[in-house]
């Protein structure tokens, strides 16, 4: 059945999913809240700086105006970073009418380390019919029509019904979950590993090291992640190790890019020539305070904090990995 869906954020995953429900039959309403970015949006069909040669169908109305968006959708679909969240959520809260609404956006709060459905809740009730989307699921691929699944997560049967049968289709499977916090945690957790991956690649050290990195690096996830409330079931699922092997791996994951160049180009100047967001940056923070905070162990997440956020030697940080006490997997 044809919808009127409103999609709030206009970077490549906002644009993949457009591209993808417009090619289903639904009428797309997308949103870019950048005057400068909304321009070009508008008058070429296309990002070129953060999305570029994948063309926006004229049928899709491309507007500034959030009042808008939500007055005309049937569905909300929130793919804004993870940064802008809050903001984009209050902007909306002016004009919502109790539409289901799908969150893509995949990060933690540093603020306040909240995940996006604790922010979607603060702001708008708990009793809101809402879905978090996640899974290893690199934009290009799905824009270009490449095999691959996914997860929805949500309390609401009917939801978790509605979103599958909309989003679902021969390129894209979709799976329904009750486990909220597991896939949240996930996917955020997911860009500190990809971080490590970078790095692992750019000092050139092997498939070996590249494999156990990412073993242990599961298990961080999983020892934080059940702590916090997710279950083990979901890390080890498409959310979890799914889209950890996506972004470890994929040249066109920004997080695992952003590791290599720690090595090859230094954070800096990459950071200076990229426009696109890095959320492991974000992540990475929030999950070492949390580690202390909690008293949990993660080795791991502590060594690409160091490197981050305290400009220690890679190298330094892997010795220290490899030497430390032995014991028990």
């Amino acid at each position: 059945m044809e919808k009127n869906i409103g999609v709030l954020g206009a970077g490549g995953w906002g644009i993949t999913l457009t591209l993808l429900l417009e090619k289903q039959g639904h009428r797309l309403i997308l949103w870019e809240p950048v005057e400068k970015n909304l321009s070009i949006l508008k008058k070429k069909r296309e990002s070129p700086d953060y999305f570029p040669d994948f063309k926006i169908p004229e049928s899709v109305y491309i507007t500034g105006s959030i009042k808008e968006v939500i007055s005309c959708s049937d569905i909300i679909i929130l793919v804004v970073r993870s940064t802008f969240f809050r903001k984009a959520v209050k902007h909306l809260k002016k004009f919502y009418r109790g539409q289901p609404i799908l969150v893509g956006t995949k990060g933690i709060e540093i603020s306040t380390e909240k995940s996006m459905s604790e922010i979607l809740i603060s702001e708008l009730g708990r009793d809101i019919p809402f879905a978090i989307l996640s899974g290893p699921t690199i934009a290009k691929e799905i824009a270009k029509g490449m095999p691959s699944a996914a997860v929805v997560a949500t309390y609401k049967k009917n939801i978790g019904i509605l979103f599958q049968k909309m989003l679902g289709c021969e390129t894209l499977r979709i799976y329904t979950t009750t486990d909220i916090k597991g896939v949240e945690i996930g996917g955020a957790f997911k860009n500190v590993i990809a971080i490590g991956a970078g790095i692992v690649d750019g000092l050139g050290l092997g498939i070996n090291t590249k494999s156990a990195y990412l073993t242990r690096g599961l298990n961080e996830m999983i020892k934080i992640g059940c702590r916090l409330g997710g279950r083990e079931k979901t890390f080890r699922g498409l959310s979890g190790i799914g889209d950890i092997i996506t972004t470890s791996f994929s040249p066109f994951s920004r997080n695992r890019s952003f590791g290599e160049a720690i090595v090859r180009t230094g954070k800096e100047k990459y950071l200076k020539e990229n426009k696109m967001v890095i959320e492991g940056l974000f992540s990475t923070k929030t999950f070492y305070r949390l580690s202390r905070k909690m008293n949990i162990e993660l080795p791991i997440t502590e060594s690409i904090y160091k490197i981050i956020y305290k400009n220690v030697s890679p190298e330094i940080e892997i010795k220290k990995l490899m030497t430390r006490r032995p014991k028990k997997e």
